[in-house]
């Protein structure tokens, strides 16, 4: 066994040692944004929840303190509740719709987590303004909003001060309201893009999702990968060093099912993972996959059997597209299946397409000595370089 290879059992663990270490260090928020938001549409209410950082929270509803604590939480409780409702607007076509009731609780991060319900909406759409944005003296903040309704995705924006209203086209409305559909598993009925009715008293399970949800998690699959950096980073790293279709073809295919696996697990509620630990475990693999082709050298040569370290790694991936989806209110048990292989071959569908465009960009590439001498390295620790900032940004820098 070469110095080379008993360096990288020693690099993997030094990876995991740092991501444990990082895993353990408190987090002020865990998403990519400061404030997480999302609503779902029922055909007796509408409910919102808001998942704001410590920091930003004391901003918006505590003025003379920095961060939200436990302390802070049970002293200034009531002036939370009156803060959390007063964080967005929902209006239709009649007008301002007035919050029902406000629940305020502190997560063990110590981040404010804050649920709305409203009336449910008339008309054909409802306008939700983040008024709270206005608040924050950084213009940079963001609240990221997703509305979801029987089974649909109804859509996702990212609300900033300058931009603080998203219009939402209501499925199935009608001027008296919005119709209703079969019930909730929670048991308030949801709004539905097919229903036109009140359900029958024998209805016992929910109709299947509708082709336009469908079609709305295949879009949200092929926008996620197509925005996932991390993940396409990841697989290009793995690429670099492929010599043959062959080899590209077994780590394409090795990836694709290992994360559909888990994404259909977490998906379906057998396995839960912290999103947090995830999205940290994500850029540790990236940082070992650059620096593993680092360690190959600049002869080039072409890994054997990696398609078993993008199956092992692939799981962890999967994991985080579905952390995508955790927020977009998925039905419950067998109703998530069409959902999530809408969202998969959506995911699957945006990979193959950067595939077709990169694999023979990177071939044509390889046949330069001075690419594999010059370009492979450099472009390998640029992969290692992302995977280490990303790393720190999800662990110590959150």
């Amino acid at each position: 066994m070469t110095s080379r290879q008993r360096l990288r059992p020693c690099l993997l663990g030094l990876l995991w040692l740092l991501l444990l270490a990082c895993a353990a260090v408190p987090a002020a928020a865990h998403e990519p944004f400061e404030i997480t938001s999302n609503a779902r549409l029922f055909a007796d209410k509408t409910t919102l929840e808001v998942l704001i950082a410590d920091s930003t929270s004391a901003a918006l509803c505590l003025p003379d303190a920095r961060k939200l604590d436990a302390t802070q939480f049970a002293r200034h409780r009531a002036l939370l509740v009156q803060c959390g409702a007063g964080l967005f607007q929902f209006a239709d076509a009649r007008g301002p719709l007035a919050v029902r009731t406000t629940e305020v609780t502190l997560t063990p991060e110590n981040d404010l987590l804050v649920k709305l319900t409203y009336p449910p909406p008339a008309g054909p759409s409802l306008r939700i303004v983040a008024v709270h944005l206005a608040r924050l003296s950084d213009p940079t903040y963001g609240a990221t909003l997703t509305v979801t309704g029987d089974r649909i995705f109804l859509g996702q924006k990212l609300l900033r001060a300058d931009d603080d209203a998203m219009l939402v086209k209501l499925p199935g409305a009608t001027s008296a309201g919005v119709p209703a559909s079969p019930a909730d598993p929670a048991g308030a009925p949801p709004v539905g893009a097919n229903s036109t009715s009140p359900p029958s008293a024998d209805a016992a399970t929910a109709s299947p999702p509708s082709a336009g949800s469908a079609a709305s998690f295949l879009r949200l699959g092929i926008e996620h990968i197509l925005g996932g950096y991390d993940h396409l980073l990841f697989l290009a790293g793995l690429l670099l060093v492929c010599h043959r279709w062959r080899s590209a073809l077994w780590i394409v295919t090795a990836f694709t099912l290992a994360h559909s696996i888990t994404l259909a697990l977490a998906g379906l509620g057998i396995v839960a993972v912290p999103s947090r630990l995830v999205e940290a475990a994500i850029a540790a693999t990236i940082v070992y996959v650059g620096v593993d082709n680092l360690l190959r050298g600049r002869d080039g040569r072409e890994p054997g059997a990696r398609w078993l370290l993008t199956f092992v790694f692939g799981l962890l991936h999967g994991l985080g597209f579905a952390s995508a989806l955790a927020g977009i209110g998925l039905p419950r048990g067998m109703q998530s299946v069409v959902p999530l292989l809408s969202f998969n071959i959506g995911v699957e569908l945006g990979q193959l397409a950067v595939a077709a465009v990169a694999l023979p960009l990177l071939f044509w590439l390889r046949r330069s000595p001075r690419f594999l001498k010059w370009g492979v390295p450099a472009l390998s620790a640029m992969v290692a370089l992302a995977g280490v900032f990303w790393l720190l940004q999800r662990t110590l820098l959150a």
